[in-house]
């Protein structure tokens, strides 16, 4: 499968479709490198525990239908960038 992403302006949003393929935190990592995150005034890490967030949550059955795809917005609440860095420790791969 083939994993891709797209900047949406309207949403000041970058969806990486099919995220949930990406096993590996260096393949997270050098995709992310990839991307234009100050589109969305993000960092590496922010974006990376977020996609490690979804992956957990995809293998662990929740969310199957939202966690497939990671959406990488700006301004995510406080609460919700706690959750994502605790769900994106001890990330074994």
């Amino acid at each position: 499968m083939i994993v891709t992403s797209s900047f949406n302006p309207k949403t000041n949003n970058i969806k990486i479709q099919n995220s949930y393929f990406v096993l590996s935190k260096d393949e997270m990592i050098r995709f992310l490198a990839k991307l234009d995150l100050e589109l969305i005034d993000r960092s590496i890490t922010s974006c990376l525990n977020e996609w490690i967030a979804h992956n957990r949550l995809y293998r662990l059955g929740l969310f199957k239908s939202r966690c497939k795809d990671c959406d990488l917005s700006s301004n995510e609440g406080f609460v919700r960038r706690i959750g994502y860095w605790i769900l994106s420790r001890f990330y074994w791969r």
